[in-house]
């Protein structure tokens, strides 16, 4: 269905958009960039449809798919015969395209002062290390406090089976697909140098202050709003594609278990009303997994190195850890 997150097809290349007609997302639930463009092309009310990469199993290094993004990142976006890589691509392609009688994320008519808000706090967001804090929260567990779906014990182990054979895989699919060797060696080797830093306790924290640092900025920023501008969002009247950035890394350190190191309602109090209020837009409720979403990928897509048996637990933690995370609602 247009515009929904259906599970989609597991592996393979996609069949029903090989005319070239309307949008496909390639992308993953957890992408935390793939999450950023669902939630964009939501806000614009853009009709498109979804083809899931399971990226646990590595699939984005398959031929089908490097043949589609050499780079093997989700998301990838294709609109007829055109194919856009990079999230911060698509979402400038989105602007771009479909903007005229849709929703603009970068304003045009609120005036020059605005419009630069708004984009310098979408560059200084999405600058931070999103993925290396993601990775790095399942070596350095005692800084994180009471993680989220699907962020729990289980699936943390997981991801470290995932994380720690990732370089071995892509070098396997280095020597079976000879046409994208080099490529897949190049980002081998980043794999390996990205987890000699991420294991890195020294390295991690001053991540963590570099993010701590640009939140005390969107703290002030949103504090220096006055009275008539209390419906406002980060810098604006309108959600903007700097909300959609704040909105998608605040989602991803609450299911860390990071909230309560950079928010609260004593620490940060405007960030944490903020993060309340985004959570009823639709756009927040379509482009984060529910329970439901949570479950199906544990289930469905466990890495090619992990036992059936660690699934298993995992999909069982899921399932107690959604009730009780629903029940306290």
């Amino acid at each position: 269905m247009a515009g929904s997150l259906p599970a989609g097809p597991l592996s393979g290349p996609n069949s029903d958009n090989g005319k070239g007609n309307g949008l496909l997302l390639y992308f993953h639930h957890y992408s935390f960039y793939s999450q950023k463009v669902v939630m964009a092309l939501h806000e614009k009310k853009v009709p498109f449809k979804t083809h899931l990469v399971n990226v646990p199993k590595g699939e984005q290094y398959d031929r089908w798919f490097m043949e589609i993004n050499p780079k093997g990142d989700v998301p990838v976006l294709k609109d007829g015969v055109k194919i856009i890589p990079d999230s911060g691509r698509i979402l400038d392609y989105l602007e771009d395209n479909f903007t005229n009688g849709g929703t603009p994320l970068i304003p045009k008519d609120q005036g020059m002062e605005i419009r630069q808000r708004v984009l310098h706090f979408r560059t200084l967001l999405d600058q931070l290390p999103v993925n290396h804090i993601t990775a790095g929260s399942i070596y350095h567990t005692d800084l994180m406090c009471k993680p989220k779906l699907p962020y729990v014990t289980p699936f943390r182990q997981m991801l470290r089976v995932s994380e720690v054979n990732q370089e071995k895989y892509m070098r396997q699919h280095a020597e079976n697909n000879p046409d994208f060797r080099e490529i897949l060696l190049q980002r081998a080797e980043l794999v390996n140098q990205k987890r000699k830093s991420i294991v890195n306790r020294d390295e991690y924290i001053k991540r963590l202050d570099q993010l701590d640092s640009v939140l005390t900025e969107v703290e002030a920023e949103l504090v220096s709003h006055s009275s008539d501008q209390a419906d406002w969002w980060l810098c604006s009247p309108n959600f903007s594609i700097a909300d959609v950035a704040l909105t998608v890394l605040l989602d991803r350190l609450s299911a860390l278990g990071l909230q309560e190191r950079f928010w609260n309602q004593s620490k940060r109090p405007n960030l944490d009303l903020y993060y309340k209020r985004v959570q009823n837009r639709d756009s927040y409720q379509k482009a984060i997994p529910s329970s439901f979403v949570h479950l199906q990928l544990l289930l469905m897509m466990t890495p090619r190195v992990v036992r059936v048996g660690t699934c298993f637990v995992a999909a069982l933690a899921v399932i107690v850890g959604g009730y009780w995370y629903l029940k306290r609602k």
